[in-house]
């Protein structure tokens, strides 16, 4: 229900005659009567969004009284829909970028059969509006979806001085949508390691 949910936020909302606003939201009403999501109530929806451990979405209430409020609900991040808004913070030099050790960083995690087209081509933000980027570590651990078996280090600094924008969502991930052509290419990469090899760099992309 969840990856649903996540789906038609990001990607489906138009195709599925869902009304989505120009900063990304849904009115919750006409989403929970969506076909797709048969069965999920206000409460499941609530508690999708509370227990979510990478803060992907914000749920809100417009006012109203109790009896007739207003509930919205979008996606922090990840859009393919055109035209969408966020309201994202300009990143104008690496340092504002939260520090790890004081190390500004931006790391882009993936499987290594995409690592492979990756390293042919550099990173490509594909049909989303951005490429995604982690910015910090909990513990000693990058938040990455699990088959992410590659971390691919950035030097933001370096891209900012050739001019790719970046920028800091509310749930604190890094988006940058490359150059004119959708891509971060392989001179910003200044490191590249595999997740499960004591932090060695993959031969030939050490920085």
């Amino acid at each position: 229900m969840s990856r649903e949910l996540s789906f038609l936020l990001r990607h489906g909302a138009k195709n599925a005659g869902l009304p989505i606003r120009p900063d990304g939201y849904d009115n919750v009403d006409v989403l929970l009567r969506h076909r797709s999501l048969r069965g999920l109530d206000f409460a499941t929806l609530e508690s999708i969004v509370s227990r979510d451990q990478k803060s992907r979405y914000n749920l809100f209430n417009e006012g109203g009284t109790v009896e007739n409020c207003s509930w919205w609900i979008r996606a922090n991040q990840g859009y393919s829909i055109a035209d969408i808004i966020l309201d994202l913070k300009r990143i104008t030099s690496a340092t504002e970028i939260p520090m790890n050790s004081q190390i500004p960083m931006a790391v882009h995690g993936t499987s290594m059969v995409a690592w492979r087209m990756i390293s042919d081509r550099g990173l490509s933000r594909m049909s989303r509006n951005h490429i995604h980027l982690a910015q910090s570590f909990v513990g000693d651990v990058i938040r990455m979806r699990s088959s992410s078996k590659v971390l691919i280090f950035i030097d933001v600094a370096r891209a900012l001085d050739a001019d790719i924008q970046f920028y800091l969502s509310s749930n604190g991930v890094v988006l940058t949508p490359g150059n004119d052509s959708g891509y971060l290419e392989h001179r910003f990469f200044s490191r590249v390691e595999r997740v499960q090899n004591n932090g060695k760099p993959i031969p030939g992309w050490k920085g």
